[in-house]
Order: C-alpha cells, then structure tokens, then sequence
C-alpha cells in the first residue's frame, strides 16, 4: 500500500510539472527564423526546401516560426496561404550581406536554407546540394 502512495504522488507531480511546463511554453513560445535561399541556382532544389520548411512546421506547438527568403522577410509562417508562396520568384545571388536585414528580427532561433556557399554568423546552415 505505502508503494501506491508514493506512486500517486509521483504521478500528481508529474502531472503538475507537465502542466506548467505547457502554460509557460504555450505563453513564450521559441521565436524561430527561417530564411530561405531563393537564388536562381538553386532553383531545382526549392521543393526540397518546401519539403523541409512544411515537416519543420508540423512539430510547432511551441514554435513561432518567421519565414523569409535572401530578398525579403515574408512574415509568420501560420499567417501566409502557401509555403509555396515563398518559391514564387528566383533571381540575383545570396550572399552574407543579404542577410544583415534580419538582425533586428527578434529570434531564439534563426535557420538558413542553402547550398553553404557561405556559412552565417550565428545561423543555423542546412544545406541542400
């Protein structure tokens, strides 16, 4: 009998635990910016990118998630129609510089999607060949 107690109060604790483990994510998710390379080279790989951007944002209960290409920011990823969206126009070459528009981008997180042709400062490089 002593084992049930001490079971059912780990169980109350636990429970406790998740619940303010949720309330405080749910209230401050993690801020995360996405960035897109959209250059003309890079054209054929924009549906892998697509691909990766729309499975990222699946598992996005405590995530807010920013999108925008080399060119410009777009805006939350929840609030636009397509993912499809950010791949309509390819043009022009990335570079770091292209880039020094999302510093005022308030982020926890911010994820560059490109071939690594350069590798950002203080971004996350996931790379499509």
């Amino acid at each position: 009998m002593k084992w049930l107690k001490i079971f059912s109060v780990f169980i109350v604790l636990h429970a406790i635990a998740w619940a303010v483990a949720h309330g405080i994510k749910k209230e401050r998710p993690e801020q995360v910016l996405v960035v897109a390379d959209t250059s003309f080279a890079l054209k054929a790989t924009h549906p892998d990118m697509q691909r990766w951007i729309e499975n990222y944002a699946s598992d996005n209960r405590y995530r807010q998630i920013t999108i925008g290409t080399d060119k410009a920011l777009i805006g939350e990823l929840s609030e636009i129609k397509s993912v499809d969206s950010v791949f309509r126009t390819s043009f022009g070459r990335s570079s770091p510089d292209s880039l020094k528009q999302y510093r005022s981008v308030a982020a926890d997180q911010r994820i560059f999607l490109s071939d690594g042709s350069f590798e950002p400062d203080g971004w996350t490089l996931v790379k499509f060949p």
